[in-house]
């Protein structure tokens, strides 16, 4: 199901849209469904980040809200240059299950 949306944009950015669209030879309600689709994402991903900063949110859940794995979680972290929430009773814990 879809739902119409309308909204006013500055007049240079209406412009913007318009030789994207050329450039991509894609409509332009198509472009801006990309675009919102990109920035939405890129939007909820800094939102679960800054989540997980601030403690809110484990690391696990940081994962699956941004659709990664454990691993890749920790890559995205370390190229991001955030460091772990992990405790010391993090680790005694995940010990117990080795």
């Amino acid at each position: 199901m879809t739902k119409v949306l309308s909204t006013r944009i500055e007049e240079s950015l209406a412009k913007r849209l318009e030789n994207a669209s050329k450039k991509s030879n894609l409509d332009k309600t198509s472009l801006i469904r990309i675009v919102l689709l990109k920035g939405l994402a890129e939007f909820e991903q800094n939102e679960a980040i800054e989540n997980y900063k601030q403690g809110k949110i484990s690391l696990g859940k940081l994962g699956d809200l941004l659709n990664l794995n454990k691993w890749d979680t920790f890559d995205m972290l370390n190229e991001k240059k955030i460091p772990l929430n992990y405790s010391k009773e993090d680790f005694a814990e995940d010990t117990k299950i080795l």
